[in-house]
């Protein structure tokens, strides 16, 4: 104990005058605030007995102090920050969807410049709202002014302004359905100039409306791709895959794996190919792994596996694998984020996120990447201003990744149950990524789920259709929208081509039955629905319509009330609320007319109150 009292004094004695002079500083401020304090004090002592309200306004100006200081902490603290994602006044307005107000700002811009960008930039507004004979015709306008600037001035002198201004042009004449318009201009652009990947990406999406499958493969081997580059090779994997060359996309996507793994581009690559063809990618991927056990392939398996609710076991099994194997990356964190969200294990997925953004942020805190991440995090914990505010900055960070025009912010949106500002993020995501099917098929579902805009949802499940003929759920989706607004005859052509290629489903078959019924066409119909019966005897609907046709058509009262009874008796417990509604009032109805048969078989029936379900 002496031996540590003797290396404390010789460790304090030389530190003894600096310890003296810091508390004799202390002292000398503590005494300088007492006395301050005591003058104030006396003065506010002599006030208060001069005048009574001296201490009651003290009291409450104090007080009001207070609470400013914390209003101000508080909203420091929780207030979003703001971010502006471009400073053209024009744009802004079209974002927010001021549109007419937009067009003026633009043709104030365009009157101080003789090149015609500005233009093309109305001739796009003027597309976006259906105004597709004006878009035209100021496009032909910009045409013309556009080649004799060039002849005039040179090519050189407006090269960079030239490739924005032609896939401007590109891209709405393709809005406009104007296919063959933009294949011969964008053809000799490429001929006259040569070719730029944005080009080829909007020619391509035209060759595939077009089915000029020959130059659509032309376009890929030809195309510029960047071998170092993750997201070029992720985009001409996509290509190839919409081709139906599979094993050459998926290996464009493993070299893309190869080459950075973190690249988003390359999962956004499979969620577009899932929409396409789920089933034919998860075989295809599958296939792969069994033969080579590769570390990519697995993990784009498993990424494949984490979309559906139903694989979701899977995509988890395989990331353990991956990770038992020393694979960890922003890739498998985003796997499993969104496996284990689909299983509902929320805390699981909150981990994987927050460990994404952890490695974004190590890698680089201020890529499109972090921003990225720490927005769908944002997302997850309900905190939704704050995700947008990282969403624009991922905008910023890289305005050339499409997804989160065309995914995130809008989903963001539609979650604040903002659905007006939502239609410029789609467009803008379409115009860099022109083929993206999922993409096209988001577009559609907004304008007819949320938007209630017919004739623009119906533009783009058209498309969709151009792109994949083949595609029985795109039929299915083009004649329910068609059934809903009672547009029955137009329904028939598209529920023909979707019995062509899905002779299986009884769905099809009895729509298509019950359209001919509600049109008179009495043979036909029952045929259909009897068939689709036959095929289902658990559809209720195909009961409910045969007991309508033999109450109305054949006057069958007994035989029609026994179809409807099954029907209601049997109704699926997953069936949509408002077709159980529709059964159930029929069966009261039928019930009530069956009653009165078993009273008079003889006399005449009003049977028009028994409705067709469809």
């Amino acid at each position: 104990m002496k031996e540590t009292k003797s290396l404390f004094s010789a460790i304090l004695k030389p530190l003894k005058p600096f310890i003296e002079k810091v508390s004799g500083g202390f002292m000398s401020f503590f005494r300088f605030i007492k006395r301050a304090c005591n003058k104030v004090a006396t003065k506010y002592k002599k006030a208060n007995e001069k005048n009574k309200y001296t201490e009651p306004i003290v009291i409450i100006g104090t007080s009001c102090l207070l609470i400013l200081f914390m209003v101000l902490v508080i909203r420091g603290a929780t207030t979003i920050e703001q971010v502006e994602i471009t400073n053209n006044t024009a744009e802004i307005l079209a974002y927010e969807n001021k549109y007419d107000e937009a067009i003026e700002e633009y043709k104030v811009l365009q009157s101080k410049e003789a090149w015609p960008i500005w233009n093309a930039k109305v001739a796009d507004i003027y597309s976006l709202k259906g105004e597709a004979k004006k878009s035209n015709s100021l496009l032909k306008e910009i045409i013309v002014i556009r080649d004799k600037i060039i002849k005039e001035e040179g090519y050189a002198k407006y090269k960079e302004k030239d490739i924005e201004l032609t896939n401007s042009m590109l891209f709405t004449f393709v809005s406009n359905g104007e296919y063959d318009e933009a294949i011969t201009f964008g053809e000799k652009y490429i001929s006259d100039y040569g070719s730029n990947k944005d080009t080829l990406n909007i020619l391509f999406q035209a060759y595939l409306v077009k089915g000029y499958t020959y130059k659509a493969e032309e376009l890929i081997d030809k195309y510029p791709l960047d071998d170092k580059s993750a997201y070029d090779t992720a985009v001409v994997a996509n290509m190839n895959i919409m081709l139906d060359r599979w094993d050459k996309g998926l290996e464009l996507l493993k070299s893309a794996m190869e080459i950075d793994k973190n690249e988003l581009k390359i999962y956004d690559v499979i969620n577009n190919i899932y929409v396409y063809d789920g089933e034919k990618l998860t075989k295809k991927l599958e296939e792969k792994v069994n033969d080579t056990e590769d570390n990519a392939y697995k993990t784009l398996l498993a990424k494949t596996y984490a979309i559906s609710k139903s694989t979701s076991e899977k995509a988890v099994e395989l990331t353990k694998e991956l990770e038992e194997d020393g694979i960890v990356n922003i890739g498998v964190d985003l796997v499993n984020f969104e496996a284990y969200n689909n299983l509902g294990e929320k805390a699981e997925a909150e981990n994987y996120i927050s460990e994404a953004v952890k490695n974004a942020k190590a890698w680089n805190k201020e890529s499109y990447t972090t921003y990225y991440l720490l927005s769908l995090k944002s997302e997850y914990n309900n905190k939704l201003e704050e995700a947008l505010t990282y969403a624009k900055k991922a905008l910023l960070a890289d305005s050339k990744y499409s997804n989160t025009y065309g995914s995130l912010i809008p989903r963001l949106q539609i979650e604040m149950g903002k659905f007006e500002p939502i239609e410029v993020y789609y467009r803008t995501a379409l115009q860099k990524d022109p083929f993206n099917y999922k993409l096209i098929m988001s577009i559609a579902d907004y304008y007819t789920n949320y938007q209630l805009n017919n004739d623009k949802g119906m533009k783009y499940y058209e498309l969709l259709l151009e792109i994949k003929k083949e595609d029985s759920s795109l039929y299915k989706k083009i004649f329910d929208f068609k059934i809903k607004n009672e547009k029955y005859d137009e329904a028939i052509p598209y529920l023909e081509e979707a019995i062509k290629l899905d002779e299986n489903n009884s769905d099809y078959y009895r729509i298509l039955g019950t359209i001919h019924l509600n049109n008179s066409n009495f043979d036909e119909g029952i045929e259909l629905v009897r068939k689709a019966y036959s095929m289902n005897e658990k559809d209720s609907i195909a009961l409910n319509n045969a007991g309508w046709y033999y109450m109305n058509v054949e006057n069958d009262i007994a035989r029609g009330f026994d179809n409807i009874k099954s029907a209601y008796e049997d109704m699926p417990v997953s069936l949509d609320e408002s077709i159980k509604e529709k059964l159930i009032s029929n069966y009261n109805k039928a019930k009530k007319l069956y009653d009165e048969f078993l009273e008079d078989e003889t006399k005449d029936f009003d049977t028009a109150s028994i409705n067709l379900i469809f």
